[in-house]
């Protein structure tokens, strides 16, 4: 049994399992989600990037992504969590989120982004978290703004061509 991490009105998070990936690749390789993405990712690609981003991330820092679930009915949605990644400070917990085109535009995204930007800021006593953002993401973008408190642009690999990309890093800072 997965265990769960956050609730909210609508939603459970609780830690992915290996039964989820099927699911969870139905997203990761569909040209319509991925299309803020460079690409697509095989079944493989899938399995490994929940392994370094969910179940290594737990054992490692205690958060990770985690699977989204109906509340009322234990559907898998999509994931939604807490990642380490690159940004112009280095190494900063991140919220990212990932729904089957099915659940967009219902708000689930964002009541989920929210319970982990308030989990990471309460419970992990985290004094800054951030969403990454590609410039041509506008409902991501629209996610992010409800989510943080402000909005910068920065650079990093992540061009086709293997350049500098440039991002909206969205921002909340708890100053208690």
């Amino acid at each position: 049994m997965a265990r769960a991490v956050l609730e909210t009105d609508r939603l459970t998070l609780r830690e992915i399992t290996p039964d989820d990936l099927p699911f969870l690749h139905r997203i990761f390789g569909d040209a319509e989600c991925m299309q803020y993405y460079p690409r697509v990712k095989s079944f493989d690609e899938t399995a490994r990037w929940f392994q370094w981003l969910a179940f290594d991330s737990y054992a490692s820092h205690g958060f990770g992504l985690w699977a989204v679930t109906d509340r009322q009915n234990g559907a898998l949605l999509g994931d939604c969590g807490i990642t380490l990644q690159e940004t112009s400070r280095g190494l900063e917990p991140e919220i990212g989120y990932h729904l089957w085109r099915d659940h967009w535009g219902k708000g689930y995204a964002v009541e989920a982004a929210a319970a982990c930007r308030d989990h990471a800021t309460h419970s992990l006593g985290l004094a800054r978290i951030v969403s990454i953002v590609r410039l041509d993401n506008i409902p991501s973008q629209r996610v992010a703004e409800r989510v943080h408190r402000r909005r910068e642009r920065f650079a990093k690999a992540g061009s086709p061509d293997g350049g500098l990309a440039e991002f909206y890093l969205y921002i909340t800072e708890n100053i208690d």
